[in-house]
């Protein structure tokens, strides 16, 4: 038996019990039920087969509700969802249609009756079905529907303030224009401590609870709905409560702090569609020294008209729409940042969500890095902005075996004096940046390279932004010819898995002749050796095994060309004048 048959069987009863032997005007078939709803009584009813069967199309659907004539009706929604164009739920007390749904029905959406009959009637077109809704029920003594259309603050009070209602169960519901968030702010007041109480609902969440002496205290209901409940059975009841609501601000102000960690910002309603005509704001602070990490989880808002904006004071404005990357992250330049979202009356989108938090900059600017083929970017932290003053930071970057790295600085703008860029290959320092500088390039001997950038207290510039990737050591070869100066009598050149290595020498005393000399070795069948002493070949070395080798220049000029693919360093020993110095297996001691 399938699980489609399965729904089937369990859902046709429920259906049948409630159809009318005759159905309404333009429905194929209509449900109609009758409940009643005692002093004590919470109820719940839904959709025919609600959540596992969609509701059927073109239906019509009535719920007809009767209280003690005493009493009236809280209806709540517990969760909803119809088709948004066509097919409706209307909430209607006795001939007055007090709230009318449908889409997605927000979870805790309410009304109260002012009478002791309800009726709610759903009705569906001939085309799309979805889950339907599920409502819960209650009775209450007094309270009413309050509609915030403003941002100016209104007076809510229990009834006979400041003499309190005593046996009651009172319910306030406030909603919304476009489902605003909402403010509720008490003032005063006052409860018999122990058996009455206030509670502040957030939709269906309980967000408060007051007894006793009542304090100036404000709650913000996010999802737009906000339920006020009193209950009172003390027979000598207190004075009650004296509130004010108002349409609550979109965002808030909040201080960053590494003891409270990661914190969430969102949209209202999010992942849900937010509301149009939105402005929300988000003041965000850290300590004195600290600063600001802003990273977007997700973020998806309508790409033309509805705009993220996150603003640092010292760094500029960036703005944002559309889909965005999850994982974006930025940092701000000082210990505030300021993030806006406005939405305009057309169009909206699930929104975003975003986490903060506060960072030690100090402790912040650690990276390692693997390198490879495809370029990636290092710049100093806030690139294209000023970077802080103060920095001491370093990226390990690593390549794999019998790679090297190839760093090209597209940017350098730094403080002269000051603030420097260093690279440290094998605990040496081989290169030192600051100031101006543009496509300056370096190439590692080694897999492994260290970039440390360091800044004073001074002033402070752009940074630097440098592009990496890896390559075979072959790559360390490919230069154009440069000069060696011979300092000393006699020395060596290393050349090791090179493609082409073009050194010219010339020793720095005003001597004739350069000899240079090559020690026998094994190379591959296609490399060479080749010395020139201006356009004479004056060495040639080729095939596998070759016997130790010399030359001596006529002038104080040569040119080696060396073309090799072998796993292991070489020498080739050089001096100046005409004495012939007896070369050493590699790792000895020349002499």
């Amino acid at each position: 038996m399938g699980f489609a048959t399965f729904l089937l069987m369990i859902s046709v009863p429920l259906i049948q019990k409630h159809v009318e032997s005759t159905p309404a005007s333009g429905y194929n078939y209509t449900v109609s039920v009758d409940l009643q709803l005692s002093a004590d009584d919470v109820k719940t009813f839904s959709t025919p087969g609600y959540p596992l069967v969609p509701y059927s199309n073109d239906a019509s659907y009535e719920w007809r509700i009767q209280a003690p004539h005493d009493l009236r009706i809280l209806i709540t929604f517990i969760a909803g969802r119809t088709e948004g164009c066509c097919d409706r739920v209307q909430i209607v007390d006795r001939s007055e249609t007090i709230g009318e749904f449908s889409g997605i029905i927000i979870p805790g959406t309410s009304r109260l009756s002012q009478t002791n009959s309800l009726r709610v009637i759903f009705s569906s077109d001939n085309t799309v079905s979805f889950v339907g809704f599920e409502i819960k029920i209650k009775p209450a003594t007094c309270g009413g529907n309050i509609e915030i259309n403003t941002k100016n603050s209104l007076e809510l009070a229990s009834d006979d303030w400041p003499k309190g209602p005593n046996n009651t169960k009172c319910f306030w519901v406030l909603y919304g224009r476009e489902r605003k968030q909402i403010q509720l702010d008490f003032v005063e007041g006052s409860t018999a401590p122990v058996d009455d109480y206030i509670e502040v609902f957030d939709g269906l969440s309980s967000i408060g609870k007051l007894s006793g002496v009542i304090e100036p205290e404000s709650f913000i209901a996010e999802s737009g709905i906000l339920i006020l409940s009193y209950h009172s059975y003390d027979q000598e009841a207190e004075r009650g409560f004296r509130a004010s609501y108002k349409e609550a601000p979109c965002g808030f102000n909040a201080n960053a702090s590494a003891n409270v960690g990661t914190r969430t910002i969102s949209t209202p309603f999010y992942p849900s569609l937010y509301p149009n005509d939105l402005s929300c704001e988000w003041n965000l602070n850290a300590a004195a020294d600290k600063l600001i990490e802003l990273t977007f989880v997700e973020s998806d808002t309508e790409d033309c008209c509805d705009f993220i904006q996150i603003i640092d004071g010292f760094s500029g404005t960036r703005q944002l729409s559309g889909k965005i990357t999850p994982g974006l992250v930025f940092t701000s330049a000082n210990n505030n940042l300021r993030l806006l979202f406005n939405s305009d009356s057309r169009g909206s989108g699930p929104g975003f969500l975003a986490v903060f938090r506060e960072i030690d900059p100090s402790s912040n600017c650690i990276y390692s890095k693997f390198v490879g083929k495809t370029p990636i970017n290092i710049s100093s932290p806030l690139y294209p902005y000023i970077y802080h003053n103060n920095m001491s930071c370093k990226w390990t970057l690593r390549t794999g075996r019998q790679k090297v790295i190839t760093i090209n600085f597209i940017e350098v703008k730094t403080q002269e004096c000051c603030d420097v860029i260093r690279i440290i290959e094998n605990g040496t320092e081989s290169l030192r940046l600051s100031g101006n500088t543009s496509l300056s390039s370096w190439t590692s001997k080694t897999n492994n390279v260290e970039v440390i950038f360091t800044s004073d207290s001074s002033v402070a510039n752009k940074g630097f932004l440098a592009s990496v990737q890896s390559g075979k050591i072959e790559s360390v070869c490919h230069h154009s010819p440069f000069k060696i100066t011979i300092n000393s009598s006699r020395g060596y050149l290393s050349y090791l898995l090179c493609s082409v290595l073009r050194p010219r020498f010339s020793p720095a005393r005003n001597v004739g002749k350069i000899k240079i000399k090559f020690p026998g070795r094994s190379i591959q069948q296609d490399d060479y050796i080749r010395v020139y002493n201006g356009e004479q070949e004056l060495l040639k070395i080729s095939g596998q095994l070759f016997p130790e080798s010399s030359g001596t220049s006529t002038n104080n000029a040569i040119e080696i060309v060396i073309k090799v693919h072998q796993s292991v360093t070489n020498r080739a020993y050089y001096h100046d004048g005409i004495q012939l110095y007896k070369s050493q297996p590699l790792g000895e001691d020349s002499g």
